[in-house]
């Protein structure tokens, strides 16, 4: 199993997928600061996912447009704060800035000194951060430092985070957040199957792409949820929304793509999905 401190390095990967973003024949979205984060190494371990399935960075684009969409329609119902939890190089509190709404980054310290220093070095200012592993640290005592409203209404991304952490270190996670924030809603992907039980849960073709994924990134992915409503037995939370990234094509005009996948492919894709979960 990855440790958490970890996974900061696959915040490299998936930075230089979106930095080919331009390139491609229809742009899903537009992060003209993502290269600035990648590297010939981290290029290399995207050309391996790829290699392993080719549809693994074609879904990280579709997630891209999907956390941009849930943050833009956030803004529109109302959120003024917008926290992104775990969320490597991701640019959006630059790129999705609006007046009136305020950004917070939660990352490990080692992560975001390194985001502030390149941030710095094209003379851009990081969004008020919290330092720290945030299955350690206090994360609302944390925001409240650097200026965070518990009280008013906020959006939580949490992008690329739920399949490499401990299983059980999810659920208290998510309790201690709502035991201090009123109001918030938080986003995130994850696979549909308990990858604790892969043997047993997973048929083979799918394991051998899951685990290709892996080995691309230097990563494993212990954590998984076939049951959603287990965040609300056991968090104080209702189901806002779910569904798979590869079902959003044909919004993104980008039907054809996955349309063209082989079927087994497609079934593959089914099990990476996006959830909404709404503070009740």
């Amino acid at each position: 199993m990855i440790d958490i401190n970890e996974i900061g390095a696959t915040a490299f990967v998936i930075a230089s997928i979106r930095a080919l973003e331009p390139e491609k024949p229809r742009p899903l979205f537009r992060d003209p600061y993502a290269e600035w984060f990648s590297n010939e190494r981290a290029r290399e371990a995207a050309r391996q996912m790829d290699k392993a399935f080719p549809p693994s960075t074609t879904m990280v684009r579709f997630r891209t447009r999907y956390f941009n969409r849930f943050i833009e329609r956030g803004i529109e119902d109302g959120a003024r704060q917008v926290v992104l939890l775990g969320g490597g190089f991701d640019m959006r509190a630059h790129i999705l800035a609006r007046p009136g709404v305020d950004f917070f980054e939660v990352d490990q310290k080692a992560v975001l000194e390194f985001k502030r220093t390149v941030l710095a070095g094209h003379g851009i200012e990081q969004a008020p951060s919290v330092f720290g592993n945030y299955l350690e640290v206090d994360v609302p005592d944390g925001l409240a430092e650097v200026g965070f409203d518990p009280g008013a209404p906020t959006l939580m991304v949490w992008e690329g985070n739920t399949m490499y952490l401990p299983p059980e270190s999810i659920m208290p996670f998510l309790n201690r957040l709502a035991s201090a924030m009123a109001r918030f809603r938080i986003a995130f992907d994850y696979f549909s199957v308990d990858l604790q039980d892969r043997d047993q849960q997973v048929s083979d073709e799918d394991r051998e792409r899951l685990e290709g994924v892996e080995r691309a990134m230097g990563a494993s992915f212990p954590t998984g949820f076939p049951d959603l409503t287990v965040f609300e037995r056991e968090a104080p939370f209702s189901v806002a929304g779910s569904g798979s990234f590869a079902g959003l094509a044909e919004e993104y005009g980008a039907g054809d793509v996955v349309a063209g996948y082989p079927e087994d492919w497609r079934e593959t894709l089914k099990l990476y999905r996006y959830c909404e979960l709404e503070r009740r």
